[in-house]
């Protein structure tokens, strides 16, 4: 069995942790832990890009903090929690994905996928595709009315007057959400918060990503959602795996701290690894991966900070004052924050 510990101080979610995660181990090969990252997945990149990953791992963790009700100060090493740790690290290395684990990809995914390379048949086929599926059709309606999407008073009531208010490149992040929205409804009754906060996060960074994307890159209005589903799986399945581990070991009281640790160390490579079993395309891998030469990277790390700094200022956590002064900080136009942050705030 792998000796060690992890040390829960002062780590940067997604980018020191895992290094420190590996620091403190004893009697440990690199071919029984998940592969470490070469680099830190921020360094290359542009100095924008890399200041708004920075600043989202960092308000990421307060938030992962704030679902898994977890200590703001660093805990001292606990032998039971690291070999706890060490489990759940065993079980998201292997091979084979365990199906236990690892989301299905949606089975309408694929069509998805093909109806967005032939845009000319974007709105027939999305409106086929959704009318076969009852739930899929009221998830996108509730979507479609929601604060984040709603347009007008009048309620949007068919998926056809969804088209003609919202278009069909906003419809298909639509039903990509409410395909996707299930795997997220919590069904443990440890830290229950945790998959509801996650996918509250989810569903405003992919509001925000579209409409960064929209100012920036139009072209990757779709992708840039996709992205934000695609990095959010991952974590999820590090709580799935972790809650399990504790389960099989009721003596052992689940540590916030650890929980918070492990989802932000992991997260990033867990999805990654969805994302390719899914056939994804390179694209959106290489965001995933915090890719510098992608401009995917800054949709994702865009939408997420500022969809996480929205939730934390809903939390009370940070003053509204913070929050869009560390987006300015990270290099993004108060013209582009603006509508975003009003759109991710409206009651």
């Amino acid at each position: 069995m792998i000796v060690g510990a992890i040390v829960i101080a002062s780590m940067l979610a997604g980018l020191g942790a895992w290094l420190m995660f590996r620091s403190r181990r004893r009697n440990t090969s690199d071919s029984s832990l998940p592969s470490r990252p070469k680099k830190p997945m921020l360094s290359g990149m542009p100095p924008d890009a890399a200041r708004a990953g920075l600043a989202n791992n960092l308000m990421t963790e307060r938030l992962w903090k704030l679902a898994f009700a977890a200590p703001s100060e660093p805990q001292a090493a606990d032998p039971a929690q690291a070999k706890i740790g060490d489990e759940v690290c065993a079980i998201l290395q292997k091979d084979t994905l365990d199906p236990k684990y690892f989301p299905r990809r949606p089975s309408l995914m694929p069509q998805l996928l093909r109806a967005v390379e032939d845009p000319g048949a974007a709105t027939e086929k999305l409106s086929r595709m959704i009318a076969h599926d009852p739930v899929l059709t009221s998830d996108v309606l509730r979507l479609a009315n929601s604060a984040m999407y709603r347009t007008s008073a009048a309620p949007i009531e068919t998926i056809q007057r969804a088209i003609v208010v919202l278009g069909a490149e906003a419809l298909r992040g639509l039903v990509a959400t409410a395909m996707l929205q299930p795997v997220f409804r919590a069904t443990r009754s440890n830290f229950p918060r945790f998959p509801r906060m996650l996918w509250d996060r989810t569903e405003r960074a992919v509001r925000a990503a579209e409409m960064y994307t929209l100012k920036t890159q139009p072209q990757d209005r779709f992708e840039a959602q996709l992205v934000i589903l695609m990095s959010a799986l991952g974590p999820l399945v590090v709580y799935g795996v972790t809650l399990d581990v504790y389960s099989s070991r009721p003596k052992i009281t689940p540590s916030p701290a650890l929980c918070v640790a492990l989802t932000a160390a992991l997260g990033a490579q867990v999805s990654m690894r969805i994302a390719r079993h899914w056939e994804t395309s390179p694209r959106l891998i290489a965001a995933i991966e915090r890719s510098p030469d992608e401009t995917l990277t800054m949709a994702l790390c865009v939408g997420e900070l500022l969809a996480t700094l929205s939730l934390l200022e809903t939390q009370h956590v940070i003053a509204p004052d913070e929050a869009l002064a560390t987006a300015g900080d990270v290099g993004l136009e108060p013209a582009i924050i603006a509508p975003i942050w009003e759109r991710l705030t409206s009651p």
